[in-house]
């Protein structure tokens, strides 16, 4: 099912997230999804005219199938410099987040390192504080380090695009279960909390409200653990 707030399209594939938000000049789509998806995505994304592809990071189920969309709509894709390293995954070793995810993590890492995505071109390279304007909408990338050395987030009016800097499972805003570094996980939660957007929408759960954010206020609950 299709949901739509302002001119942000939102698709739920199974437990995956995609977003487009439509431009004046061309859309956006956030992160690309996972195995097994290839043709409902086509099916849904045909009704728009997809210019950019803005991967919130470099991990597998947000990168799989961007070689297809790009081929299918002649795009460009997006990466922030830190995570260009991280495309094949062979660089990517997460850490739990607290000592209950140790076997999660364990179970992540190790589908990380059998799986990689087929290869595709970087069109650009995002940094921090960056601001996008060529499709009549204007976006500004800020750094969301933690879970992957390179997750960004994409701001747009009230609204973040946080990837899985943030997860909503449970109904409860934390960090995500496995990190690269989960004292940057916790930095970016204080981050996101300090920008103060709107809404914040994330890879896998339901979007997240900011006072919903402040509510949870988790980071003070993991400090034992740095």
């Amino acid at each position: 099912m299709e949901r739509q707030i302002e001119n942000v399209y939102i698709k739920r594939f199974y437990y995956f997230n995609l977003y487009v938000i439509k431009g004046k000049n061309g859309d956006i789509l956030i992160d690309t999804g996972f195995i097994g998806m290839k043709k409902n995505i086509k099916r849904w994304l045909n009704k728009f005219n997809i210019k950019l592809v803005i991967l919130t990071h470099a991990h597998i189920d947000h990168t799989w199938n961007a070689a297809y969309i790009k081929k299918l709509y002649n795009c460009k894709i997006a990466i922030s410099k830190k995570d260009i390293e991280n495309i094949d995954n062979s660089k990517i070793h997460s850490e739990p987040s607290t000592n209950n995810h140790k076997r999660w993590t364990k179970l992540m890492n190790w589908g990380m390192k059998k799986f990689s995505p087929k290869y595709f071109d970087i069109d650009y390279v995002l940094r921090d504080n960056q601001i996008i304007r060529k499709y009549g909408i204007e976006l500004k990338i800020t750094d969301l380090s933690g879970h992957t050395d390179g997750s960004i987030g994409i701001i747009y009016k009230n609204f973040m695009f946080a990837g899985d800097a943030i997860v909503n499972r449970r109904k409860k805003p934390q960090i995500a279960y496995q990190n690269q570094n989960t004292k940057a996980a916790i930095n970016t939660y204080q981050k996101i909390l300090r920008i103060s957007p709107e809404i914040i929408f994330v890879g896998h759960d339901r979007e997240i409200t900011i006072e919903k954010l402040k509510e949870s206020n988790q980071y003070k609950e993991l400090e034992k653990y740095m």
